[in-house]
């Protein structure tokens, strides 16, 4: 099939619609989502049409559900209607920056913050976006304040949230909770009180919302089960979009929605499946991929915690982290993720808090981990086991099973350790109900998993600033190799838990991420290959503009709050301006 003159991008998707899209489109040809004919504009006949590639339930249909506290599965877009009071930026190490509230002012012991919020914001309703929204949607988060809760009790409020005026929010925590706002600004849309609220209660209702109302660059304007669109706000308080309208579209299978982005009818989606560096990339002048770090990585996991594993020696946790070679690993995937550093997070993002040592990515130093098994003591026998005191010890490396990428990267890992270290390492993929066990047991050696979270350098290694359970307890606080990283990194770990990531706390925090980080260099706790992020595909046929990761302040993806915002404000149609930041 051909678009004709006559027949516009939004009349084939519509014509689409109800499954037929994922084996259609493939067969279809694109139009310029910036041209002038009102079928490829908005509703008035300004702006383009943005086509989203995205994923969807197990039934292969989009959720009706526009209710972001109701649970269950969600229909897409809903980070365009709903938004928070700040958002984390991609430089810095996640700084927080402003959305719906100007600033944040905590009190020195973190137990009351004020939010002076930003005024002239209207929900897309039209009414005033004031401190009763703010009010209602954290007090239905946080609960019943109780300022004397029992030992074994978690209640977040000392007391009922306060609004003195109608842009000012007062919290007061029973215990120091800065680094809420991390969370909040992840996770936590602020929602209008005017819709939700019943009466004096602060509980978000469970039924599901046909028309979301949110202080976002979009309104719903549509809905089908496999196409949902939405039309950009031309009141919106963050400015106007080149984009008209934003549909999203059943994403499919990997190669299904890389035909669909080569051939023009989807102009953006998240993913891409290992070959797309090669593959998707050189498949039209038009294709571009790029991957978004977000700060967490993936990797190998040390026992540190068992006596009787060898991996308990420091020394040859530094040989196994030395002995392999990142960048062919990388090369292998063939999704370009980004290498991180020794303390497993993305050089750049955090590259202003750190020591010129850590801004470098993990590579391969052959000569380093022989001189680290020499230090530890262990041998390699004949058969490739690691030997000491006449004791043997195989070794073998668990991956859950379902990982594609680890699947075909792991093995490499492996080949690289008897390359190097003349050690031979079993190469042992688990499913994922086996793996869970694994973990939460400790009963490995190495195992290959995530090792910290995206975000803010709090978020990123708070995971080890949790308390470490015997070797016999499960455990599920995501130290898997119940690594203790000792006084002076738990010392610069607490700056981190009680610092906010803002432009004026930047000293204070680096000396939190570099204290941090040397326990992570020294120490060796595991070997981050895989950088965490997002692969995002799009095509340059009907919309240009779109910026590297590198040179924006946010992750320009479809996830995330405030991301696709920023996004539908910097691309353009046909070599247009674009325009300015909705932060301003």
């Amino acid at each position: 099939m051909t678009l004709t003159p006559h027949m516009s991008r939004r009349g084939v998707l519509g014509a689409l619609g109800l499954g037929a899209l994922a084996t259609t489109a493939a067969a279809c040809s694109g139009s310029s989502g910036g041209s002038s004919d009102g079928g490829s504009g908005s509703e008035s006949g300004e702006g383009g049409l943005f086509v989203i590639g995205t994923g969807v339930t197990a039934t292969n249909q989009f959720a009706k559900n526009f209710n972001r506290y109701g649970g269950g599965d969600t229909a897409p877009g809903l980070d365009l209607v709903y938004e928070p009071l700040f958002r984390l930026s991609s430089k810095d190490g996640g700084q927080l920056i402003p959305m719906l509230a100007e600033s944040a002012e905590h009190t020195e012991d973190g137990l009351q913050v004020t939010y002076h919020l930003r005024q002239g914001v209207t929900w897309s309703d039209g009414e005033p976006f004031t401190s009763r929204d703010v009010l209602f949607t954290l007090g239905s988060i946080y609960g019943t304040p109780n300022p004397e809760p029992a030992e074994d009790e978690f209640v977040w409020l000392s007391a009922p949230v306060e609004t003195p005026d109608e842009h000012t929010v007062i919290i007061k925590y029973n215990s120091d909770q800065r680094q809420q706002e991390v969370n909040l600004a992840l996770y936590y849309p602020i929602v209008p009180a005017h819709i939700y609220q019943d009466g004096d209660k602060l509980e978000f209702p469970q039924d599901i919302m046909d028309n979301p109302i949110g202080t976002g660059p979009a309104v719903l304007s549509t809905f089908d089960t496999q196409l949902v669109t939405y039309t950009m706000r031309d009141d919106y308080w963050g400015g106007t979009s080149q984009v008209g309208e934003v549909q999203f579209v059943p994403s499919g299978q990997a190669g299904n929605i890389e035909t669909q982005v080569t051939q023009g009818n989807v102009d953006f989606a998240e993913g891409g499946a290992p070959g797309v560096v090669d593959g998707f990339a050189s498949a039209a002048e038009t294709n571009r991929y790029a991957f978004v770090a977000d700060g967490a990585s993936q990797g190998i996991i040390f026992m540190t915690a068992r006596p009787e594993s060898p991996m308990a020696d420091v020394e040859l946790r530094k040989a196994f982290r030395a002995a392999i070679d990142y960048t062919a690993v990388m090369d292998a995937s063939g999704i370009g993720y980004t290498l991180p550093n020794a303390a497993g997070v993305d050089p750049v993002l955090n590259a202003s808090l750190e020591t010129p040592e850590m801004q470098e990515p993990m590579a391969l130093d052959p000569a380093a981990a022989k001189a680290a098994l020499e230090a530890s003591g262990w041998t390699v026998n004949a058969a490739g086991n690691l030997e000491k005191d006449g004791t043997e010890h195989p070794l073998s490396l668990q991956i859950q099973n379902d990982n594609a990428t680890f699947m075909v990267t792991m093995p490499i890992v492996v080949s690289n350790w008897e390359e190097h270290l003349g050690i031979t390492v079993t190469f042992d993929p688990k499913p994922k109900d086996v793996m869970d066990t694994i973990l939460s047991t400790g009963d490995f050696d190495m195992v290959a998993t995530g090792l910290g979270y995206p975000g803010s350098p709090w978020s990123n290694y708070t995971m080890y600033d949790q308390p470490i359970l015997p070797i016999e307890e499960e455990t599920n606080n995501g130290n898997w190799g119940r690594w203790a990283w000792g006084e002076e990194a738990e010392e610069k770990m607490a700056i981190l838990v009680s610092t906010l990531n803002t432009p004026e706390t930047q000293e204070q925090i680096a000396e939190g991420v570099q204290g941090v980080q040397q326990a992570f260099l020294e120490q060796a706790p595991h070997a981050p290959v895989q950088g965490g992020g997002t692969g995002i595909m799009y095509s340059e046929m009907n919309w240009t503009g779109f910026p590297a990761p590198e040179d924006v302040d946010y992750f320009p993806r479809v996830g995330g709050m405030g991301n696709l915002t920023n996004l539908l404000m910097a691309v353009k149609p046909d070599g247009g301006s674009p325009e300015p930041s909705p932060d301003g």
